[in-house]
């Protein structure tokens, strides 16, 4: 998206949360509409009422929801991935990080409903699960037939460094609503929470949010945001975002605010507090140009938040956390931000497919790291922490391709980070830097008008930069990686 253009999308999303504010746009969104012709993506509305001392928001959020499935639903199911927190069986968190997770303890959280409504009825519905992840509400519902659900819930967090709770800087909110799962072949897809993937599998969605917030809190998040001071030591904040797959937040204390934009028009938020928050926000710059100098402009803006999570990095729809190493450690903000491009740009399937984000993205760090230092650090980095994954003696059964969800922490770092990354590296040497960033242009670039990318899109895009056919070789690279006799790189032996 150009420049112009991005700014008319700033100036309708501030349009668009005005009408919130007023109040209208319930009239213009959410008008009833069941039995209209298929919408072209769903629309959620959260109205946030922020408790500070009890550690808790009160939500009401309406979801005007299209039948896109070809069935007739008689329910649709839901995600409610906050009740991960009720108990310990629940957590997405290995037990070998718990005690950086939870440095206080582990107290129960989750969500609590009031009511829950279709089209302004009282609903049937019911939790699904032992842990109770998933919602299950009764409708009747044709192909192509649109539904308003209405949730009202109270949602509390706990003091935790986790990927959702509060924290010494404010409060991180990923899975904090209830958001509608994706159904396809003839059923929804619920996949449980990983500590090391996504695992959100969502259609793209429009999102409208309020929240009243103290004055000494910033919001942060995708899309466009502005809030109005309301006079009484608090400000009224909206966040108007279009066309995301998830809606992830961060509301901090004590940050201050850096701002950059790309050459193309994209505008890089840096939230900090840290005395080298500028070099840092240069050092993202950088990055990013360089990356749509490569694969052309990212899908939306982005900001990198500072937060207190545990575990370094975490990359989400056009917001990043890192805590206050992270934000030092220029290689794991490179494969953040790839992570931008090839994981909701390029949109492969969360845990069966991770590794057309994971490994590709951190390979794509690694050229960041050869563009902005030179081949020497590259093949440094290379043969320190990519080659000796290869080495590393695994499960049997497991391959890079392998889902997710039966991987460990480290197996998943080993494997899609390691072995991932050195087979982008194979692959990149057989066919040339420059025809492998061509083919990663086209894989973004498709990915950006497809609703899920696999592997077989990745393999057309390497075919038609190069001219060949590429199969093959990939396959015989990710099942038999760890066959192969590994040397060290020298400038020599790549050139």
């Amino acid at each position: 998206m150009n420049k112009r253009k991005k700014q008319l999308a700033r100036i309708l999303a501030l349009l668009l949360a005005v009408l919130l504010v007023l109040g209208t746009i319930a009239s213009i969104v959410f008008g009833h509409a069941h039995g209209e012709e298929t919408a072209t993506r769903d629309e959620i509305a959260l109205e946030l009422e922020f408790f500070e001392e009890e550690q808790a928001l009160q939500i009401r959020q309406r979801l005007r929801y299209t039948n896109r499935t070809g069935k007739h639903l008689d329910r649709v199911e839901f995600s409610v991935y906050a009740n991960m927190f009720r108990r310990v069986t629940a957590l997405m968190y290995e037990a070998d990080v718990w005690q950086d997770v939870f440095p206080l303890g582990n107290a129960p959280g989750g969500v609590e409903f009031s009511r829950i409504l279709a089209d302004g009825r009282s609903a049937d519905w019911g939790m699904m699960g032992e842990e109770e992840l998933f919602l299950r509400v009764a409708c009747d519902l044709a192909e192509g037939q649109t539904c308003e659900f209405t949730f009202e819930y109270t949602l509390l967090l706990t003091q935790n460094a986790a990927s959702l709770g509060v924290g010494a800087m404010g409060w991180r909110l990923r899975g904090f609503y209830i958001q509608p799962l994706k159904y396809e072949y003839g059923e929804f897809v619920a996949p449980a929470p990983l500590q090391h993937a996504n695992y959100v599998y969502a259609d793209r969605a429009g999102y409208v949010l309020t929240v009243i917030l103290p004055e000494r809190y910033l919001l942060a998040g995708p899309g466009e945001i502005t809030s109005v001071d309301n006079g009484d030591g608090t400000r009224t904040w909206t966040l108007a975002a279009d066309n995301i797959r998830e809606l992830c937040l961060s509301v901090g204390m004590r940050w201050r605010e850096y701002s950059a934009e790309t050459s193309s028009g994209t505008r890089l938020r840096l939230l900090a507090n840290t005395r080298d928050a500028q070099k840092t926000l240069d050092m993202a710059l950088e990055t990013l140009e360089v990356y749509e100098n490569w694969f052309g402009p990212l899908d939306g803006d982005v900001t990198i938040a500072q937060s207190d999570y545990a575990l370094g990095t975490i990359s989400l729809p056009g917001i990043i956390w890192a805590n206050e190493a992270a934000l030092s450690d220029a290689m794991a903000l490179r494969w953040v931000l790839a992570r931008q491009f090839f994981g909701y740009g390029a949109y492969p399937m969360p845990t069966e497919d991770a590794w057309l984000a994971d490994s590709v993205s951190a390979y794509a760090a690694c050229l960041a790291l050869k563009e902005a230092e030179g081949e020497s650090a590259f093949l440094e980095y290379l043969n320190g922490e990519i080659l000796p994954e290869a080495q590393y003696t695994l499960p049997g059964g497991v391959e890079v391709t392998s889902s997710a969800a039966i991987l460990t922490a480290a197996e998943y770092e080993s494997l899609i980070l390691g072995r991932g990354a050195l087979v982008m590296h194979e692959t990149c040497a057989a066919m040339g830097e420059e025809t492998f960033l061509a083919a990663l242009r086209l894989f973004y670039q498709r990915g950006l008008a497809m609703d899920v990318v696999g592997e077989y899109d990745f393999v057309d895009a390497l075919d038609d930069a190069s001219g060949g056919d590429w199969e093959a070789f990939l396959t015989d690279w990710l099942f038999n990686v760890a066959d192969y006799y590994v040397e060290s790189y020298t400038l020599d032996s790549i050139e």
